[in-house]
């Protein structure tokens, strides 16, 4: 599958960590691929947990998955299906990576084993877990091995 992506320039981002990751985000958009149209989640970029546990992010910018692709959008989103929280250290390596597959294994291992001077990320859900999964979330999330089986979830 062949999408798009488009970086609103309406607002500008804070930080020059956000410029470069969704530099990064538009290059790759097939990252995106397995979203259902008129999904929209933020990402929240952090320089300390203390500023995580404060949610006091150092800039953020949603995704917004349309017809042909995604549209990266400075600011948090009106009505996100979740956030994403990443590190400032997270956020560097995430943008060396090269494949979705590998991205997504990455972004996994920051949640399934977080460490504050190597990286971490989390997710604020904000709609339903099954209702999540049926966006098209679920697929990644197994990709990235922090969705183990999408079945338990269906059977909660």
């Amino acid at each position: 599958m062949n999408i798009s992506s488009e970086i609103s320039r309406g607002n500008t981002f804070k930080t020059d960590i956000a410029k470069r990751y969704t530099a990064f985000l538009s290059q790759y958009p097939e990252i995106f691929s397995d979203l259902i149209k008129g999904s929209d989640f933020d990402f929240a970029i952090y320089d300390t947990l203390d500023a995580y546990d404060d949610k006091n992010p150092i800039d953020s910018f949603n995704v917004l998955r349309n017809g042909h692709g995604i549209d990266i959008i400075p600011g948090k989103a009106y009505d996100p299906d979740l956030e994403l929280a990443l590190s400032t250290k997270a956020v560097e390596k995430l943008i060396q990576t090269n494949t979705k597959e590998e991205y997504a294994q990455l972004l996994g291992s920051f949640y399934n084993e977080p460490d504050e001077d190597d990286g971490w990320i989390d997710f604020i859900l904000y709609k339903r877990t099954q209702t999540i999964i049926d966006m098209g979330y679920g697929k990644f999330a197994k990709t990235a091995g922090i969705l183990e089986d999408e079945d338990a979830v269906y059977s909660m």
